[in-house]
């Protein structure tokens, strides 16, 4: 290259000799240029050069030393499937606007003055690299990842491992790995991953991250592609939406890291030295339909040389105890299930009964069954005279308690139910009855309670406490329930309607009297 340009520079003088070589006065003034002014302005311009040179290596330098330090102190990152981007304080990651880290980087450079004049320059260069780190290539400190697993467990998930195997799963989601997989869990979990998708597609524009979590088992789901995943049956709902509104995007950063750490959340398992976590988790998958019925049978039902027999509908209800008891999704469907019983014990199809086997927890529900037939009784609000009569589940629970001294019916049990065997015993064999909240059965009475009356019963005690030394023209609803209170204490009796039963037959019953919602006018304590 060197020669060609001496070679060029050579042709362009010596062009300019021949073009003006009979020009006297011309060829004095390409000597005089080339001899006198040439070595000065070459000088110079390489004097220029170098200092632009000099100039532009010290700025690159201190651009290099400005960026890397302003990505070093500012954990920026970014996610280009939502040209979304975020910072991580060490603590929490947290979206943030570009024009928010903008501002910063050319504070910064203002403060520095140096890069005053490639300012704009360096913005674009560290807006570019910080597109160049992903939000899931972010490592979490321990800090991070300890605080969002301690909100995870014990409220939530029964174990440290139970908590690291569901984030491992969403993160795998957010990768898109183990596609083919299905996590069985209970409705109650359903409602919290929902809550958890909401999140992901609203911060992180992943839509779909909980979309192989199913409630129910399907014949079509192969038993080697199923798992288990379950949590605590009392965790609080309202705790997972503070959970997730305060440390959402560091759950979902948290599980793409252990996604990566662990490649796939069977690997997790894999390795994982909880083997409890692994017979649970792996459960179907590591079962035939036979062998879960051969474990049914063994723990739950027990042979008899008498002629007992146990239909259909009760050893259904054993079952189903059995997976609520194990935490299990129903992975058989019920003429599966029972024709491979049939294959086990003796099976009478008219009476749709088994032969020679019981279980130790038919007795329960025989006895609450009879209970339920004998003193409880469906009400319409029609034939309530339009009052929406309710009992609740505890309240039942006392009643079978009371009713099991009281009767003269043959007995196996002492009256002990818990509300959770009630609303499994009522779910399985009394489907039309209205359950709401868990808690509250609606539109039936009990013969050995009449709630609306023991309240009607308390109003003469309470209007009679009243015309004694209240003198203000409103009460409360808060001071009628006290009296209702103590007039139960004095009449010793042991069931007292819930406060929320008394004001919703407050309203009913004295609803001419009421005032200001919560008020009952004085006026009344006069009526008789």
């Amino acid at each position: 290259m060197s020669s060609e340009l001496k070679m060029k520079c050579a042709d362009s003088l010596n062009n300019l000799i021949d073009k003006f070589e009979n020009n006297e006065y011309m060829l004095q003034r390409i000597h005089n240029h080339i001899v006198n002014y040439l070595p000065n302005t070459l000088n110079y311009e390489l004097q220029n050069y170098e200092k632009r040179l000099n100039r532009n290596t010290y700025l690159t330098h201190e651009q290099h030393v400005f960026m890397q330090i302003f990505l070093q102190k500012n954990s920026y990152f970014y996610l280009p499937n939502n040209n979304c981007f975020y910072e991580y304080n060490g603590i929490n990651y947290t979206a943030v606007k570009e024009d928010d880290i903008i501002h910063k980087l050319l504070s910064g450079i203002s403060k520095d003055r140096v890069l005053l004049q490639w300012k704009y320059k360096t913005k674009i260069n560290i807006i570019k690299q910080i597109k160049e780190r992903n939000l899931f290539d972010s490592i979490p400190e321990s800090e991070t990842i300890q605080t969002v697993l301690n909100v995870l467990y014990p409220s939530i998930f029964y174990s440290k491992n139970h908590a690291k195997y569901f984030l491992t799963i969403i993160g795998d989601n957010i990768f898109k790995k183990n596609l083919s997989l299905i996590f069985l869990v209970n409705t109650q979990m359903k409602k919290i991953l929902n809550d958890l998708d909401c999140i992901a597609s609203s911060v992180i524009g992943i839509n779909n991250t909980t979309h192989n979590f199913m409630t129910k088992y399907h014949e079509n789901h192969l038993y080697d592609k199923c798992r288990l995943i379950t949590i605590n049956d009392n965790f609080s709902y309202e705790l997972w939406i503070d959970i997730l509104k305060k440390i959402g995007l560091d759950l979902l950063c948290v599980s793409a890291h252990y996604s990566k750490r662990y490649e796939n959340s069977d690997n997790f398992i894999e390795y994982t030295s909880d083997e409890e976590l692994k017979y649970y988790t792996t459960y179907i998958k590591n079962k035939t339909q036979r062998e879960i019925v051969d474990e049914f049978c063994a723990k739950y039902i027990a042979e008899t040389k008498s002629d007992l027999k146990l239909d259909w509908k009760n050893l259904h209800f054993v079952w189903k105890q059995f997976l609520s008891d194990c935490h299990y999704p129903n992975m058989i469907y019920s003429n599966s299930l029972k024709n491979l019983i049939k294959e086990k014990f003796e099976y009478d199809e008219e009476s749709e009964s088994f032969f020679g086997i019981t279980s130790k927890f038919i007795p329960i529900q025989r006895d609450f069954i009879k209970f339920w037939e004998t003193t409880i009784s469906l009400v319409t609000p029609e034939q309530s005279d339009q009052f929406e009569n309710e009992i609740e589940i505890d309240e039942l629970c006392s009643l079978f308690k009371i009713w099991t001294k009281q009767t003269n019916e043959p007995l196996m049990t002492n009256g002990n139910i818990s509300e959770e065997n009630v609303l499994k015993i009522l779910k399985h064999f009394f489907t039309t009855i209205e359950i709401i909240e868990q808690k509250y059965i609606l539109n039936i009475s009990c013969s050995l309670w009449d709630k609306s009356k023991h309240i009607d019963n308390s109003f003469c005690y309470t209007k009679e406490e009243l015309k004694k030394d209240y003198k203000l023209e409103l009460i409360s609803f808060d001071n009628v329930y006290n009296y209702y209170y103590k007039y139960c204490k004095l009449q010793s009796d042991k069931l007292i309607v819930s406060k929320r039963y008394f004001e919703k037959y407050l309203y009913y019953k004295v609803s001419d009297y009421i005032v200001y919602d919560k008020f009952i006018e004085t006026n009344w304590i006069l009526n008789s």
